[in-house]
């Protein structure tokens, strides 16, 4: 009987806005009619039509007079509102004319709401087109025209996105809080059974209603609520934070919070309480890590953090976690308590408790990939730990990556933000990036063998080949077995791939004993793919700018004034590097690849601009750096001080605002006081970098 008071009050308290409303809403019947209408009318999206329960759904979409009119790889998303939860899944689109593109879908039987997103496929610069607001969304509806449990909710809040954070669907666009509380009422209405399902959601639109009356009213439905729903912990911690951080009511909230803890004890509310315990012990006791030099009582104290973090997988394990929809979330959890705990065992050198956690505390991918990252390529590549002490633990980690590789564990903690085929490409971007190190660490030991074992889990040729280093160490590691038959392979497809060293071209050179130069460099050419070579065009036709940038000034090496409109009417390249920055000096291969193509060219200047460093005055460190990798007769600048200020970024300033970016390494080409292009970063491969500033100068030479 309680309940069904409590239910009436809810419908009763939406009931009382929706009779408010001056224009009476169409039916939802009508309404799907009118939407299907208005799609016909102005969408980019056809053939919605008004789907049923669990049908299957089959559209077609024209990118033309959208942002994405004119691109050829195209994928769709869709955002599906099952049983009160929002998930998102990849469609598969197939295109039949320059424009237009057919999807098929099969909708889950409790699905009653969903909306499509069609998307360039490059996740780095994402294009989207959600059709604006012309009904690239719908309710799904039953035989009677009423929408399945959910549907109203979810086309009130999906619509309402300065309310409630769904997704980055609209740009411009939000119904208002009427039309919100309009279609939440119909959601009562229909299924009054199901508030607990969307409490969260129901609270936020009594808000609305409330308005400065909301801390009396709360009490009133939490009264009713706990007695009524006792045992649904959502419930229950939903009134929690709504005392805690909306009505400011600590003593409610902990008094909630307690009971709460004492019927859940394994629940998400416990398992927040238990985190935060954690992470504040080991952020407190930051400096008492299990070092051999460490005190006793700091060894007490990190162990003390371990045992904790131990403690916490155990009571509340991941898989249970990410079972419960409405705990999914707290998934980040796990990933910032191993990074603390791989990290106290790999610095206290525990490396076979580590090694022995890995099955034990079940790791995800992204939590074994971070581990990796830290623990293993920071030592390995500073030389900070000797390879023998790293391997064991290396190669324990690297075996659980590849058995994890396809968990789909950074959905957990990206919500709606990635498809599952999205979130799977950026797992195998981080997998092969970690294999990829792992290799060269087996090629540092002469571990050939067993590096080859690890080769057959690389089998996306165009990632695999992706890296101009890891390259290197898989003809390395062939050379060092005696296959010489391979190890040419690796040579072709390195230079296929537009990701080779200069030790890569020389041993290719060597290999094949070309009979000029000239035919070398045409065999090179015809080695790499015509799709690689497209894509590079595109890609830095993408980035050409004109954008005045005023006059500035640089030191050379001899400590002269030299202003950037000195070079009138040249082509001029400047590269932003600082002696700290280790993909800098990586990328300089490349840069010195394009200095010598222009060598002979009066019409071409490079200027290696240190920024960011110590000026002048550090000329000595920074030639120093250059020399040790072999980098000389490159025209270096330094970057100097603005008035007032400490740090010798002066010229680089001047671009980092318009970038909003203060990233380097940064390209930046200047012609007659104009950026006409610019490029932040390195991705590994110098061949490709120097194919980059050379197409960059000829398109550039090509402008008026």
């Amino acid at each position: 009987m309680k309940k069904l008071v409590f239910l009436l009050l809810c419908s009763l308290c939406f009931g009382i806005v929706a009779n408010a409303q001056k224009k009476r809403p169409l039916p939802a019947k009508q309404y799907v009619k009118q939407q299907v209408q208005q799609q016909t009318q102005q969408s980019r999206l056809s053939g919605i039509n008004q789907p049923k329960m669990g049908s299957q759904i089959s559209f077609t979409y024209s990118s033309k007079g959208g942002p994405l009119a004119g691109r050829d790889s195209l994928s769709c998303v869709i955002y599906m509102y099952n049983n009160y939860i929002w998930c998102i899944d990849d469609v598969p689109i197939n295109q039949f004319t320059s424009e237009k593109w057919q999807g098929k879908y099969q909708l889950p039987t409790d699905c009653a709401f969903f909306a499509l997103s069609f998307r360039t496929s490059d996740l780095d610069n994402r294009v989207v087109d959600n059709d604006d607001q012309n009904a690239s969304y719908v309710f799904m509806t039953n035989k009677d025209g009423k929408a399945l449990p959910g549907g109203y909710t979810a086309f009130a809040t999906f619509r309402c996105p300065k309310r409630f954070s769904i997704c980055d669907y609209f740009k411009d666009f939000s119904i208002s809080d009427e039309a919100v509380l309009m279609w939440s009422n119909k959601e009562i209405q229909n299924y009054p059974d199901r508030i607990p399902s969307y409490i969260d959601i129901y609270m936020q639109n009594i808000k609305l209603i409330a308005g400065n009356n909301y801390p009396k009213v709360i009490n009133h439905f939490f009264d009713m609520a706990k007695k009524e729903f006792e045992n649904n912990e959502f419930v229950l911690s939903t009134f929690e934070n709504l005392y805690r951080f909306t009505v400011k009511d600590s003593v409610r909230a902990d008094s909630l919070r307690n009971a709460i803890l004492k019927n859940f004890p394994n629940g998400s509310t416990a398992r927040a309480t238990d985190f935060h315990k954690v992470e504040n012990m080991a952020v407190k006791w930051s400096l008492c890590g299990l070092k051999p030099e460490s005190t006793d009582e700091e060894k007490s104290k990190g162990e003390s953090v371990l045992k904790a973090i131990e403690d916490f997988y155990s009571k509340y394990p991941y898989a249970d976690c990410i079972k419960d929809p409405h705990s999914e979330e707290q998934s980040y959890m796990y990933y910032n308590l191993s990074r603390i705990y791989g990290t106290y065992l790999f610095d206290a050198k525990q490396y076979d408790r580590l090694i022995a956690s890995l099955s034990k505390m079940d790791f995800n991918f992204i939590e074994l990939s971070e581990m990796y990252r830290w623990n293993i390529f920071r030592n390995w590549r500073m030389h900070i730990v000797p390879n023998d002490d790293i391997y064991p633990v290396a190669k324990a980690i690297a075996d659980k990556m590849i058995l994890k590789r396809n968990d789909l564990s950074n959905m957990k903690t990206e919500a709606l933000h990635y498809s599952p085929k999205e979130a799977q490409l950026l797992l195998d971007y981080q997998f092969y990036e970690r294999m990829g190190v792992h290799l060269q660490l087996l090629r540092d030991m002469k571990k050939y063998d067993e590096a080859i074992s690890y080769l057959k889990y690389l089998d996306n040729e165009t990632l695999a080949y992706a890296d101009a280093a890891v390259n290197q160490a898989r003809y390395d590691i062939y050379k060092g077995e005696g296959n010489d038959k391979e190890a040419l392979e690796v040579l072709k497809k390195s230079v296929k791939y537009n990701a080779a060293n200069t030790e890569i071209i020389k041993a290719l050179h060597d290999a094949i004993n070309p009979t000029s130069e000239a035919a070398f460099q045409k065999y090179i050419e015809d080695l790499k793919g015509d799709a690689i070579k497209a894509e590079l065009v595109k890609e830095v036709k993408d980035n050409l700018k004109s954008v005045a940038i005023p006059n500035f000034q640089l030191q050379d090496s001899n400590g002269k004034i030299v202003n950037i409109s000195d070079y009138k009417n040249k082509i001029v390249v400047i590269d932003f590097w600082a002696t700290w920055c280790n993909p800098c000096l990586k990328a300089m291969e490349g840069m010195k690849l394009a200095v010598e193509k222009y060598a002979n060219d009066k019409n071409v200047v490079f200027l290696f601009v240190n920024t960011m460093d110590n000026g002048y005055k550090g000329k000595a460190a920074a030639e120093k750096s250059l020399e040790r990798r072999n980098y000389t007769g490159l025209n270096v600048m330094y970057d100097m001080q603005a008035v007032g200020g400490k740090e010798y970024k002066k010229a680089f300033s001047i671009f980092a605002k318009l970038f909003n970016s203060s990233g380097i390494p940064r390209k930046v080409i200047m012609k007659n006081g104009k950026m006409v292009y610019t490029a932040e970063g390195y991705d590994g491969s110098p061949t490709k970098l120097a194919d980059e500033i050379n197409c960059a100068i000829e398109l550039i030479r090509k402008m008026k």
